[in-house]
């Protein structure tokens, strides 16, 4: 098995486009156990024992992954994300509403000529869950007129002065909105709509960006959302820079979890509680209605979140971190190494790392034998195929369960919920179908491209 390998320099890190050499796998081993170095093509390891993995691995021969290109398909921007999340909400709002104050108004003898007993919904509640649901969207097309219209000079402070006013606005709204619910309930009220404002303090802590914006700029290496590839030769830098986008994952993790949650809770779970105690409704079509609202809303948020450009930037990434796989029975005629923190292994190597054995088995590995957190980031996005296709399975799931409901309901009330639930969810399974497709296609030539096939 050819590999292709580059020699790297201390210092120099262009000099990974100098001159190639082909040698087998095994030879590259031989050669950087002995220490080989006549040819001027060969570096070496120091593999001292009392070295406490500390030794400078910069003169070995190490492969370098080739990436993929990734073609340049077209994303929405983040004013038409939110606008799909906003209606989204907005409608699911208005079809619980259906569910709760749905009239008869086809019999014969019936008073009410409106589909809809109006005068039993409650506004101010109405207007919160609006304000709620609308204040990504509008603080996003504010964001927008100040890019548009204000001097570079003046963006920052215009966008500061904007988000601290905009919050002030909101803020007076819920508390008005509040104050009307209060007096005509209880304090009982005030407390399940205040709920996820108290949750939303409890993981974002003070940082009032994340509840005004979807994606945040969190780390240095993002522009416009968007985390950045660096292609280091550095073991240290690319465990630095897997420790950024992990935290950059787990942030948006937890975004898509609560904007998804809050979503639901409002437009489905607050008009239920909040309504009349004298009011008959059917507790199986609301709670399947706010079941399906919050799945719904998770993979709008994860394929918002989670581009196919995005997850191909942490496959990258994966590529060059690697992974190490314990040995249990070695046979005493394979080298060992005492691994090394600056030194990037090629695939196959065998290092010794807190008493335990471990062998690369990625194309290049610079991860740290056991380290949970690295195993996980490289098992997860080393074939960034297998996301699309579970998101594919699941909204597939989803569709054909709403389609049976579909079938079987005979209400005409329910039949625009779950007709509504459809068309977003088919929307949705176009972008993660396309999503699939194209980074399947595009991963199959991956091991041809890059020059080797992991087995």
């Amino acid at each position: 098995m050819t590999v292709t390998i580059r020699r790297l320099h201390r210092g120099h890190p262009s000099s990974a486009t100098g001159r190639y050499q082909q040698i087998t796998t095994s030879q590259a081993m031989a050669a950087i156990g002995s220490g080989s170095n006549s040819s001027g093509s060969v570096g070496t390891i120091s593999n001292n024992p009392d070295s406490n993995g500390e030794e400078d691995g910069s003169t070995m021969y190490t492969p370098f992954p080739k990436h993929v290109p990734y073609p340049n398909t077209e994303q929405s921007s983040e004013l038409m994300n939110e606008l799909f999340i906003f209606c989204f909400t907005i409608i699911a709002s208005a079809t619980q509403f259906l569910h709760l104050y749905r009239s008869v108004w086809w019999l014969p003898n019936s008073y009410n000529r409106q589909a809809v007993n109006f005068y039993l919904i409650d506004w101010d509640l109405a207007i919160f869950i609006d304000i709620m649901a609308s204040r990504r969207l509008l603080y996003c097309c504010i964001l927008k007129c100040i890019d548009g219209n204000v001097p570079e000079a003046y963006v920052e402070i215009s966008k500061k002065v904007a988000k601290y006013t905009f919050l002030a606005f909101v803020l007076v709204s819920f508390v008005c909105c509040g104050t009307q619910i209060y007096q005509k309930a209880s304090y009982i009220h005030l407390f399940v709509l205040s709920y996820p404002l108290v949750l939303y303090l409890m993981i974002f802590g003070l940082n009032l960006e994340q509840f005004l914006r979807t994606i945040v700029d969190t780390e240095p290496n993002c522009i416009n959302g968007m985390p950045l590839h660096s292609c280091s030769s550095n073991a240290v830098s690319i465990r630095t820079e897997i420790d950024a986008l992990r935290a950059d994952f787990n942030n948006r993790c937890k975004q898509v979890i609560f904007t998804s949650l809050l979503n639901a809770y409002y437009a489905g779970f607050v008009p239920c509680v909040l309504a009349s105690k004298h009011l008959y409704y059917n507790n199986f079509w609301t709670m399947q209605h706010l079941a399906c609202v919050f799945i719904g809303g998770l993979t709008m948020c994860v394929t918002y979140c989670f581009p196919m450009r995005y997850c191909d930037v942490f496959h990258r990434a994966a590529l060059h971190l690697g992974q190490w796989q314990r040995v249990n029975n070695r046979s005493n005629s394979v080298p060992t190494y005492t691994w090394s923190k600056t030194n990037i292994y090629p695939h196959g190597t065998y290092v010794r790392h807190m008493g335990e054995v471990y062998r690369s088995v990625g194309y290049c590995t610079s991860a740290i034998p056991a380290n949970n957190r690295h195993y996980r980031f490289y098992a997860i996005f080393s074939n960034p195929v297998m996301i699309y296709l579970t998101l594919f399975v699941a909204q597939m799931l989803l569709i054909v369960l709403q389609l049976a409901i579909f079938a079987l309901t005979p209400e005409w009330q329910n039949v625009l919920s779950v007709a509504f639930l459809l068309l977003t969810n088919f929307f949705t399974l176009f972008r993660i179908a396309r999503d699939y497709f194209i980074a399947r296609r595009i991963y199959a030539n991956e091991p041809l491209f890059v020059g080797m096939r992991i087995q």
